[in-house]
């Protein structure tokens, strides 16, 4: 997959961008602060709906500016077409995806664009708790099958509405009685959704695993390869969790009524890495836990390749400043005869090889970019 023209408008420091890219990779050069990671961003939404680093749409606005509009024109592999996507969000109006002028939702992106990004924060996937390894997790199954985001969206609905009938607002009005018959049917709903997340889940890191222990095997000097352990908030035995999970949420109704919000359950888990034996998170160097972010993004981008045959466009921000050289040379040259890349660094001395290697240089600032090559 390739992105062949990027067009943004009132997009953080971009009022207005039209950059073609056609074929081959593209090195995005410049200072800190001039709008080479807004490029990349902009990329991430179109592939996925939303930006890699912000919560809140309204921050990607340019300023004073009512809304902002990002659009992009792609080849596909496994079709002989090009994709039109157009992502636009006003003050007024919220935001609205469009493929091939089409009215669409996120989840059509995620089957249209496959992308992969790279940054000196995945170290967060190593160092930080689990909710930033679960949404890694359900980004990767989103992205491999359509399926895995149909049921995660059933089970957050079902938590949702388990969770206001735990509301204490919610139990005053009905009664403590009432407001458990009320609860029933969504703690059913919970239940049946998350045991087939849970499944989910278990069959995909799994198949993450494996990818690590193929990619890892001779990475860390002696101490690979890196190991990736499931750890689902409800042990379960045999294929079926719902038993085991049905039990664990009745065991749990006087903590939830307690506390006002389902305790139990997928959004609860969590995935463990080990180098050697050790846990990563607590014992790991910085250097040895920047190098296994690293290796877990390498992973989703084999796992999209070789699942959905598709080759994801590789988004690569300030890689060069937390890699050392060895590191750096080997991370180039696993990703560089694979997909398109889009990489974006303030580090001149990285050019020559680069070039050698057949990137495309644009240089950014200001939030205007030229490229070699024009006139």
């Amino acid at each position: 997959m390739r992105l062949m023209h990027l067009s943004l408008g009132d997009f953080r420091n971009y009022p207005s961008l039209e950059l073609p890219l056609g074929r081959g990779h593209h090195l995005l050069l410049g200072r800190n602060g001039e709008g080479k990671t807004n490029v990349l961003e902009a990329v991430h939404l179109l592939g996925t709906g939303s930006s890699q680093r912000a919560v809140r749409d309204a921050v990607l606005v340019a300023h004073d500016a009512p809304g902002y509009r990002v659009g992009g024109r792609f080849d596909s592999e496994r079709e002989d077409r090009s994709l039109r996507l157009e992502v636009t969000w006003e003050r007024s109006g919220g935001k609205k995806i469009r493929l091939d002028k089409e009215p669409a939702r996120a989840s059509d992106l995620l089957g249209a664009v496959k992308v992969v990004s790279f940054a000196p924060a995945d170290v967060d996937l190593v160092r930080e708790s689990g909710k930033v390894r679960r949404r890694f997790l359900d980004l990767i199954g989103c992205q491999l099958s359509s399926e895995y985001l149909q049921v995660l969206r059933e089970y957050q609905r079902a938590v949702r509405q388990r969770n206001e009938t735990l509301a204490k607002s919610f139990v005053y009005a009905r009664g403590r009685q009432g407001a458990s018959l009320a609860r029933e049917p969504w703690s059913d709903l919970v239940v049946e959704q998350g045991a087939d997340l849970f499944r989910r889940r278990r069959t995909l890191v799994d198949q993450l695993g494996e990818t690590l222990r193929d990619l890892t095997g001779d990475a860390y000097k002696g101490d690979g390869p890196l190991d990736v352990a499931y750890r689902p908030a409800v042990d379960w035995e045999g294929d079926d969790p719902r038993p085991a999970f049905a039990a664990a949420m009745a065991g749990a109704t006087t903590r939830d009524e307690s506390l006002g919000y389902t305790t139990c359950g997928p959004h609860a888990d969590d995935v463990t890495l080990e180098l050697g034996g050790r846990e990563l998170r607590r014992f790991g160097s910085l250097g040895q836990q920047q190098l296994s972010a690293m290796f877990l993004k390498l992973a989703q981008a084999d796992l999209v390749r070789t699942s959905v045959g598709v080759s994801p466009i590789l988004l690569v921000d300030e890689m060069f400043a937390v890699l050392d050289r060895e590191a750096a040379e080997e991370f180039l040259a696993r990703v560089e005869g694979e997909g398109q890349i889009l990489l974006a660094t303030a580090q001149e001395g990285w050019l020559g090889e680069l070039r050698e290697r057949r990137f495309r240089v644009h240089e950014v600032k200001a939030g205007t970019i030229s490229s070699e090559g024009d006139t």
